[in-house]
């Protein structure tokens, strides 16, 4: 959702409130962000990469009609799905309404067992995948977008399996400055910390099941420290939180 007015100009009110959201909720990690600029120094920069790259991870793209039959049944009563600024409030500075929708099966390591239970066949796909740090179905409404932004840890790996994809030019994620489309059945994966938007300009809504791996380290005593920083990371209340309201909706 915008944050001008009809007549174009800018609501600060509310773009100082999401600023502030952001600030209040994502500072106190500045170890994250810090570990995220070693990976930075460490890591080539490489922006998309493919299933080869991450062990096990084609295995989704087997199951894609399992999953989409799931989401069809979950689409049914579509109005009981969050918003993701409901399951995460550090997000309203991307989205602050229920334009964008997910239904929360895991983050940052943490299940959410009762959503696992209504997709059942979409959980033993995940499991069968190694080092799945989070994972919902991630719902764009039509004429939907996100704003330029950056993701906060470097040591992840952001995949996109497209599951309900509008055939049309207008439905698209742009990561470093290159255009890319979904297509269904397929996956898109990329480094989440360069600059990327996208938008879903189109009459329909685009869904896609979102991921984030573990990044492969070119050394195990890095792959260790990576683990380490993911683990304090999902313990704080920066991740449960947020795991305990997709709970609370999944009642």
């Amino acid at each position: 959702m915008s944050t001008a007015h009809a007549d174009g100009r800018l609501d600060l009110r509310r773009w100082a409130s999401r600023l502030w959201d952001a600030v209040r909720i994502n500072v106190p990690l500045w170890w994250v962000l810090a570990w995220t600029g070693v990976l930075w120094v460490l890591l080539p920069w490489r922006k998309t990469f493919t299933t080869d790259d991450l062990p096990g991870s084609a295995v989704l793209e087997q199951h894609a009609a399992d999953i989409r039959a799931e989401l069809d049944v979950l689409l049914a009563e579509r109005e009981a799905i969050p918003g993701f600024h409901e399951v995460d409030p550090g997000q309203r500075r991307l989205s602050d309404s229920r334009r964008w929708q997910v239904f929360v099966l895991r983050f940052y390591g943490l299940d959410v067992e009762a959503n696992r239970q209504r997709c059942p066949k979409t959980a033993a796909a995940l499991d069968q995948v190694p080092d799945v740090h989070t994972a919902f179905f991630s719902i764009f409404e039509p004429h939907t977008g996100l704003p330029r932004h950056t993701g906060a840890v470097k040591g992840i790996v952001r995949y996109h399996l497209g599951l309900i994809v509008p055939d049309s030019p207008d439905c698209w994620i742009e990561i470093g400055g290159q255009r890319h489309h979904w297509e269904e059945g397929k996956t898109l994966i990329f480094d989440d910390t360069f600059i990327h938007r996208a938008r879903n300009d189109t009459d329909e809504t685009r869904v896609v099941l979102f991921v984030d791996l573990v990044r492969p380290m070119p050394w195990p005593w890095l792959d260790r420290a990576n683990r380490r920083m993911l683990d304090r990371l999902a313990r704080s209340t920066r991740i449960t939180d947020p795991v305990a309201r997709a709970a609370r909706f999944a009642d």
